[in-house]
């Protein structure tokens, strides 16, 4: 795939523990459940937590939603957050 020809995609910015493996386990959810990540930015930790946004390449707003669910779900991550993409839309 040629740099910037990805198809619409969807950010999430999650908030997870500063524990060695809270990132791993994020990645490892993100494998599992097949998503293309675009990009990862991972902050350093402030107060305990590591804020990680997320870029994943698809545009399937029901697997979006099954995914920050399951995110949620995780005990390394206190917050999931969608943010809007508005990239291409101007």
């Amino acid at each position: 795939m040629k740099p910037g020809s990805h198809q619409a995609g969807a950010v999430l910015r999650l908030d997870v523990l500063a524990t060695p493996l809270a990132v791993a386990r994020v990645a490892s959810i993100l494998a599992h459940r097949q998503f293309d990540v675009v990009t990862m930015d991972i902050a350093a930790p402030v107060d305990g937590l590591r804020r990680v946004t997320i870029e994943v390449d698809t545009a399937d707003d029901i697997r979006l939603q099954q995914l920050v669910k399951f995110l949620n779900r995780s005990s390394d991550v206190v917050m999931v957050i969608r943010l809007p993409d508005d990239r291409g839309q101007r």
